[in-house]
């Protein structure tokens, strides 16, 4: 779990430049420096800069791709970036912990009607059933991350013990390697890792995890600090915008983003075509931001009361429900 620690350490050796302010004709353009994991979660943030709208609301987004998401969330808090991604889960821990970080927009949802997330095991894995899984090796972003939370959960669920898999530490980037050279027992994949796994022919799908903690909520989101929020909140609330816009595009034209993910994440644009695409979340409800955070405090994840309704910048869209 993260400590207010590993952020602080985090952040002293983050360093991404400052920002400044950038002409463009007669309007000013605000750079503002935003930090992504390489998934295929960043399609829509990518189309934005590519679309021009953020330019339109008066935003130079410097997009940087950065392969953990408590590095993102560190240099946040550090000040050495603006605005970043990743997990929803850290954020809760942040804000539990008194760091100030605040959710300014959603970014993925999972949804077990069309699931973009599978636990994988190599073709000649001796696994057959989910209890073949006690006491192996899965690979995850950390011993918390989602993608090990869950399938510990799912284990439980299916006849097997989940507090017995041992967890390895790795990058998304990493993990498909790992399991191939036997490193890892197991992994939970999303896109674009899993079209790549998909394609080589190497591995079999054993489960779809995120349905344990879940049929519907939010995966990811997009923070800044609270310092930032309050001393620019037309930059914030023009980014959520422009993210809330690309959103609704992407996910009716998800092959005009093909070749956008496969250059940011390095992926190979024909694999990330065939395999399962993620999808953006353009608004949010509480149930699906209160879903995780449940599930999180069942497995020790966050143990101090979270009020949702402070974590929230007031840029999130946030839809109520009747």
């Amino acid at each position: 779990m993260l400590q207010r620690s590993d952020f602080i350490k985090l952040a002293a050796l983050s360093a991404l430049g400052q920002a400044s302010t950038t002409p463009a004709g007669a309007q000013e353009l605000h750079a503002v420096r935003v930090l992504e994991l390489p998934t295929d979660g960043a399609k829509s943030v990518l189309y934005a800069q590519k679309a021009g709208l953020f330019r339109k609301r008066g935003i130079d987004a410097n997009i940087v791709a950065m392969g953990n998401g408590s590095a993102i969330y560190a240099a946040i808090i550090g000040g050495s970036a603006d605005i970043g991604s990743g997990s929803l889960w850290p954020v809760y821990q942040a804000y539990a912990q008194g760091l100030p970080l605040r959710i300014i927009a959603p970014a993925s949802v999972y949804s077990s009607a069309h699931p973009d997330a599978f636990l994988l095991v190599r073709k000649d894995s001796p696994v057959r059933v989910p209890r073949d899984l006690n006491g192996k090796i899965i690979g995850g972003d950390s011993v918390a991350d989602i993608g090990v939370m869950a399938t510990r959960a799912w284990l439980d669920q299916h006849g097997g013990d989940g507090k017995s898999l041992l967890t390895v530490e790795l990058k998304p980037t990493e993990a498909l390697a790992a399991l191939d050279s036997g490193r890892i027992d197991m992994a939970t994949l999303k896109p674009p890792y899993l079209s790549a796994a998909q394609k080589s022919g190497k591995f079999r799908v054993l489960g779809a995890p995120y349905d344990a903690i879940g049929p519907l909520y939010l995966v990811s989101c997009w923070v800044a600090s609270v310092d930032y929020i309050s001393k620019n909140p037309d930059i914030v609330n023009g980014f959520v915008a422009g993210l809330t816009e690309a959103a609704r595009y992407t996910n009716a034209h998800e092959d005009e983003t093909i070749g956008l993910v496969a250059a940011f994440s390095g992926q190979d644009p024909v694999q990330l075509a065939a395999g399962f695409r993620s999808t953006t979340a353009a608004t949010v409800t509480l149930a699906e931001l209160q879903a995780p955070l449940d599930f999180a405090y069942k497995w020790g994840i966050v143990t101090q009361h979270i009020d949702l309704s402070g974590i929230l910048a007031p840029s999130m869209p946030l839809v109520r429900q009747k």
